[in-house]
């Protein structure tokens, strides 16, 4: 059975190895999107809030 958000850990805690990968690279993707890989940007250097800020963006996403 194929899970139906690969970012959704199927076993208890961190334990979840793909799950927990998937849900680095989402981080990073949103991350470049928001240009903070950029000295300039005032948030450079932190992944805190990005998931919040960008929910929206992404129709038919569960928030949790």
């Amino acid at each position: 059975m194929k899970r139906p958000d690969p970012i959704i850990s199927c076993k208890p805690g961190a334990e979840d190895i793909e799950a927990m990968n998937n849900r680095v690279q989402w981080l990073e993707i949103l991350y470049h999107l928001e240009g903070r890989d950029k000295r300039e940007h005032p948030q450079h250097g932190t992944y805190t809030g990005l998931h919040i800020t960008h929910h929206p963006t992404f129709p038919g996403m569960d928030e949790n």
